[in-house]
């Protein structure tokens, strides 16, 4: 992980384009009463691993998706935004 950051303060804030999430629970959503986003649902930890990043999904102890990062060493930029 890169020690000097490599994004600008911007891409800090809330830029998810495409959410990620476990396909049992957005299943599962559709018979819950009262309803509830998959947000709220879904229970799920994300973290590196040797081959790169992980997701996955507490709730049914499955791999929501593993990303390979080739043995690279990507930047990554854990500075934190806070609103005042």
């Amino acid at each position: 992980m890169s020690a000097k950051p490599t994004l600008p303060v911007e891409a800090l804030s809330l830029n998810i384009d495409s959410y990620v999430a476990c396909t049992k629970c957005a299943e599962e959503l559709a018979d819950i009463e009262p309803k509830i986003s998959l947000q709220e649902y879904a229970a799920i930890d994300i973290g590196f691993t040797r081959w790169g990043l992980q997701v996955w999904c507490r709730r049914h102890q499955v791999n929501i998706v593993h990303i390979d990062f080739g043995g690279r060493q990507l930047p990554a930029d854990f500075r934190r935004l806070e609103k005042n």
